[in-house]
């Protein structure tokens, strides 16, 4: 059986044989001891630190990254560089926007959730997650999609619930290998809600 680790001191005792980690940090400074973990392959962070540091490169077995930090104030597009990462999520951490990397996106990233982030509004380089299948976004503030969303050719799985959606996104209809969309909650008019149930078969709420 798999030892899940919550205490940082212990696992450190430990650090050859960590994979999995699980750490809730009150300072607002995010510790460097966390990356002294060769084998680390899942991490998940809560607490309230306040910005994510450069050294993440080091994490190279990371699979899963999950963070919860409510008083967060930095940037996490660094995170898209690691490049084992698969599954990324962020909850009820403050972001309006997910900034990208410059460049090409290293993470054979499959599943991301931003849930509760206040986030407003996806870039279009968005379509870089080439590898995304399935894309949870519920509780933030969206009411567009980008462009270029089309471009997720293998998206599979659709989440925009409680976000702040007028219009049916026009993107949606594009993307052929969608087999699961969840759109309730939106701020659609009842007439709206008729012309999707019509043309999209789907009933909203």
């Amino acid at each position: 059986m798999m030892k899940v680790y919550k205490n940082l001191s212990s696992a450190l005792k430990e650090k050859e044989d960590v994979t999995i980690l699980k750490i809730s940090l009150s300072a607002d400074v995010f510790p460097s001891e966390i990356f002294d973990f060769p084998n680390l392959e899942e991490i998940y962070l809560e607490g309230s630190c306040k910005s994510f540091p450069d050294r993440m490169t080091e994490w190279k077995k990371v699979k899963t990254i999950s963070i919860k930090w409510n008083h967060f104030s930095g940037d996490l597009s660094g995170i898209l560089s690691l490049e084992s990462l698969e599954n990324l999520k962020i909850i009820e951490t403050p972001i309006k926007m997910f900034l990208l990397p410059l460049g090409l996106i290293k993470a054979p990233l499959k599943f991301l959730t931003i849930k509760s982030c206040g986030l407003e509004k996806l870039p279009e380089e968005i379509s870089m997650c080439s590898s995304l299948q399935e894309l949870s976004l519920p509780g933030n503030k969206l009411s567009s999609l980008p462009y270029s969303f089309t471009d997720l050719k293998e998206l599979r799985r659709l989440n925009l619930d409680a976000n702040q959606f007028e219009m049916f996104p026009d993107q949606i209809k594009k993307m052929s290998r969608l087999h699961h969309l969840s759109i309730d909650g939106n701020h659609f008019s009842e007439e709206e809600k008729e012309r999707i149930q019509r043309e999209f078969h789907l009933t909203i709420s």
